[in-house]
């Protein structure tokens, strides 16, 4: 008997929204008896999400090399669909787009020949960011695409808006994608019940092809598709591996430069413990426990920024007497 296709929810959204939050909560309380799989996609050359996710017995598979609906990643997200497929065979996929993603083609990419034939779209989920989303829709286009692009629209913090500032944002939103679904929450808590309506239509899926087939499929498609060649917003990416003084790192945290958009990472601090930390836009950091097995050998620090500017924020490092061990643009 076939099995039923692999049914793909793809988590959009623009950086700092809640989106790995979301993930978080899903895979905490999945529909019993589905097997997940989880695809995390970062804007950068080191990806933070993926670590702090991780438990044993999820299987999670990164692409940190550009966004996997451009040319640069297309090829390693076509790759990473069939190792998904082939090693770990999920009945749920779980894809965790760029915050910086125009995703406007992920429903045409899993229709497309042989994906067709063992993916199902089943949502495309996009987490609204309820104190920042006015601001940076008028800033960056990807925000206006991700939403337009969504089967569903969560309103996430709005813990930290009022009950009228949530009113006017959802009404914007109707506005702006009819058709989609609107869900408000507050720290990604969403219950997978209004993902998964009473009558699905299961969708059998075909024997899995060797790799040798499937490479050939991935050179097919990158020589006759047209993927976006970049993301459709022009931010810079540092990542820092660094070590010394945390309390030194937390005050180089409350200098940076006010064109942020999003800084993450994770540190051991003055207690021996490892921290996350979190920065949406020019807000404070929040800092919050990672998980007791959590554990990394190098501290890492994420700034997603608007200028160019390669020396200013590792110079704040240095001047703060914090040891640089590897920077990747």
């Amino acid at each position: 008997m076939k099995e039923s296709k692999c049914k793909v929810f793809l988590l959009s959204g623009f950086l700092g929204s809640g989106k790995t939050t979301l993930l978080k909560h899903l895979l905490e309380t999945h529909p019993e008896g589905e097997r997940i799989a989880v695809l995390m996609n970062e804007f950068g050359k080191a990806g933070v999400d993926g670590d702090v996710v991780r438990k044993n017995g999820l299987e999670i598979i990164e692409i940190s090399r550009g966004s996997i609906f451009c040319a640069c990643a297309k090829g390693d997200f076509l790759r990473g669909l069939y190792t998904i497929l082939k090693d770990y065979q999920p009945t749920i996929l779980l894809v965790e787009a760029s915050g910086v993603a125009d995703t406007t083609d992920m429903k045409k990419d899993l229709s497309h020949g042989m994906l067709h034939d063992y993916y199902q779209m089943a949502g495309n989920i996009c987490v609204i960011d309820a104190v920042h989303f006015e601001d940076w829709l008028d800033l960056f286009n990807a925000v206006i695409r991700q939403t337009e692009a969504a089967t569903d629209l969560i309103i996430n913090k709005t813990d930290l808006v009022s009950a009228e500032e949530a009113d006017a944002l959802e009404a914007h939103l109707r506005q702006l994608n009819p058709a989609a679904r609107i869900t408000r929450a507050a720290f990604g808590n969403v219950p997978w019940e209004i993902f998964r309506p009473a009558a699905e239509a299961e969708e059998k899926t075909e024997e899995i092809p060797e790799m040798a087939e499937w490479e050939k499929f991935i050179d097919d498609t990158l020589s006759n598709m047209t993927p976006h060649m970049a993301p459709p917003d022009n931010l810079a990416s540092l990542s820092v591996f660094w070590e010394g003084d945390p309390e030194k790192f937390k005050e180089v945290l409350e200098k940076l430069p006010d064109d942020i958009v999003r800084s993450k990472g994770y540190f051991i601090d003055t207690d021996g413990r490892w921290k996350v930390f979190d920065i949406v836009g020019s807000g404070k950091p929040v800092y919050s426990a990672a998980a007791e097995d959590f554990s990394q050998p190098r501290n890492l620090a994420i700034f997603i920024r608007r200028k160019r500017a390669r020396r200013e924020i590792p110079g704040l490092f240095q001047d703060a007497g914090i040891k640089l061990l590897e920077l990747r643009f």
